[in-house]
């Protein structure tokens, strides 16, 4: 049974999920990399997870950590789990405040540790039965405090935006209370509340130097180690937070190699990460409101977040359980994913919660005009249904747009993909929606599965079906339709996959059409992108070709080895 601040837990975390894209625009401190919400996001989501101890989740947190804001408000969290779980919400904040500025090397007013004194301070006098009252009344401490943090670094000021770590921490502590008192109809728009404040300037730069790399790393010190020494001469932004024996550590490093050798003279460096900086200010952020339709769609679909956010997708995030670890799918390691499956580890698909769900319609359509919503096939998910009765009970009937596409995979992510390139143009909502239509109705899919047994274990095929199958070396054929997926035929070497593709498509298109093709892979991209791509582009010389992973929703359920090809007649003509 779950308890009261489980579940508040979260709900603050599906609503920083929902409102990541968000801080990303704004994220200009310390530095404008666009990725708070994205680390923010990553490194809450073990709150998700309802089951299990505090001192589990406390452990998860800090493993999943990443970035400078991910770090920090693991660290704070560290301290405030353990006494927030006896009830004390008051002491915890104080002991997560101190945890949190404690990991931080060159701890900064303005910045999410600004929210966590004032938390601190404001629930000193938390009542044993706290009331409606009590929640407005933190929640309007909390949002002067993140209205403060432009005044108390310069480069908020000079770019016009509040914190957006300190945003991430009111945002996750609005849900929180509102969820622990029972009072989500009170929740804002975060759009509404800081109007405003969340519209980086044009010509601002943002804050610090973006060359360079951020590091998360865990190190096991040596017996003479402390912290003093880790956070000594090693980069900057750097936070440490304690990780059993070991210390999690992040840092900004211009000089990866000096930085390792560093740390391994201080113990042993586990599970090194290294990722560049943005060199591009303007990463993450809104493409305007220009365009007169948005199109939003699920992440099952097979298209990364690097494209959605170059084609202006709004993704809705499901999430993979890999390992007991819970993370959005967007945002997992496909190597990691199926790795696990090969060597027989446990692997699970997860939705959000329907408030969860519901949080993230609101943000899309609190940041764009007209929001069209692609959803995944009503056959596999709840989403269509959840959206169409927020659409009915928001009273956005106007504003936001729902098309159930009967699709999954690579179908999806082509019919998106499509849709959004035209919406770019279209001058209404209903020309979009007529083109919506068309390629719903023009694209398909073929996913060749090199087994069986993982769809069997996700219960798609019976066990005696998947065991034969396996033992004779059946490959099936299958593509996902809108009352499900359906098997399109079978062959026994992984030889016959290209040639039965070419069958199949022959009958739809000659060598004169103009297709577009969606190649996708899952741990076998080399393959794919140097045997199976030109094969195609012999046989089909004037089609448009794209190679992208396939879904990792989809990845889950048929397992390493797959591959797939969506595919659409040319719509260039549609009018």
């Amino acid at each position: 049974m779950r308890s009261p601040l489980a579940a508040a837990l979260m709900a603050g975390s599906e609503r920083v999920a929902a409102w990541a894209d968000l801080l990303d625009e704004i994220n200009v401190f310390p530095v404008a990399d666009g990725d708070t919400g994205r680390n923010l996001k990553i490194s809450l989501a073990p709150l998700i997870d309802i089951s299990g101890s505090m001192a589990d989740r406390c452990r998860q947190l800090v493993a999943s950590a990443t970035g400078n804001s991910g770090n920090i408000i693991a660290a704070f969290f560290s301290g405030f789990l353990p006494i927030a779980d006896h009830g004390s919400l008051g002491r915890a904040a104080s002991e997560g405040r101190g945890a949190a500025w404690r990991a931080v090397a060159d701890p900064q007013p303005g910045t999410m540790l600004t929210v966590f004194d004032v938390l601190r301070d404001a629930l000193r006098a938390w009542p044993v039965a706290p009331r409606k009252a009590d929640g407005d009344r933190v929640i309007d401490i909390l949002d002067q405090a993140v209205r403060s943090t432009p005044a108390l670094l310069p480069a908020l000021e000079a770019a016009g935006v509040v914190d957006a770590g300190a945003l991430g921490v009111f945002i996750f502590f609005e849900g929180l209370f509102r969820r622990l008192l029972d009072d989500e109809e009170c929740l804002l728009p975060v759009t509404r509340r800081f109007n405003g404040l969340l519209g980086v300037r044009a010509n601002a730069a943002g804050g610090g130097d973006r060359s360079g790399y951020c590091i998360n790393t865990i190190l096991d010190p040596g017996p003479d180690t402390d912290v003093g020494d880790v956070v000594a001469d090693l980069g900057d932004s750097v936070v440490t937070v304690p990780h059993g024996e070991r210390w999690r550590v992040h840092l900004h490093t211009a000089d990866q190699a000096r930085t390792r050798n560093r740390l391994q003279r201080l113990g042993r460096v586990l599970d090194w990460q290294a990722e560049p900086l943005a060199s591009d200010p303007n990463l993450g952020r809104s493409m305007g409101k220009a365009q007169t339709v948005r199109v939003m769609t699920d992440a099952a679909g097979s298209l990364s977040r690097s494209e959605a956010r170059a084609l202006g997708v709004i993704l809705l995030d499901s999430y993979l359980v890999v390992d007991d670890a819970k993370t959005p799918e967007t945002l997992v390691d496909p190597l990691r994913l199926y790795n696990a499956m090969s060597q027989g580890r446990p692997v699970s698909t997860a939705q959000a919660s329907v408030f969860g769900r519901c949080q993230s319609f609101e943000s899309a359509l609190a940041r764009h005009d007209q929001i069209l919503y692609l959803s995944v096939g009503s056959a596999y998910t709840g989403n269509f249904d959840t959206a169409r009765k927020w659409r009915e009970t928001s009273r956005q009937t106007d504003r936001f747009t729902v098309m159930d596409t009967g699709a999954a995979s690579g179908r999806l992510g082509l019919i998106v993909r499509l849709v959004a390139e035209f919406a770019r143009y279209a001058d209404s909502l209903a020309q979009v929606c007529e083109f919506a239509a068309t390629a719903i109705r023009g694209c398909g899919e073929l996913l060749f599965l090199d087994q069986l047994k993982f769809l069997v274990a996700g219960g798609r095929v019976s066990r005696s079906k998947g065991f034969w199958g396996d033992l004779l070396g059946i490959k099936p054929v299958i593509s996902p339709h809108p009352d499900g997926a359906v098997k399109i035929g079978s062959v026994r070497k992984v030889a016959q996959q290209v040639p039965f593709a070419l069958d199949y498509l022959k009958k739809r298109f000659s060598d004169t059409d103009r297709p577009t093709l969606l190649l996708q892979y899952s741990d076998n991209e080399a393959r794919v992108s140097q045997h199976i791509r030109p094969v195609l582009e012999r046989r089909f010389p004037r089609a448009q070709i794209r190679l992208t992973p396939l879904s990792l929703t989809t990845g889950a359920h048929v397992g390493p080895g797959t591959w797939g090809i969506a595919y659409c007649p040319d719509l260039s003509n549609h009018e």
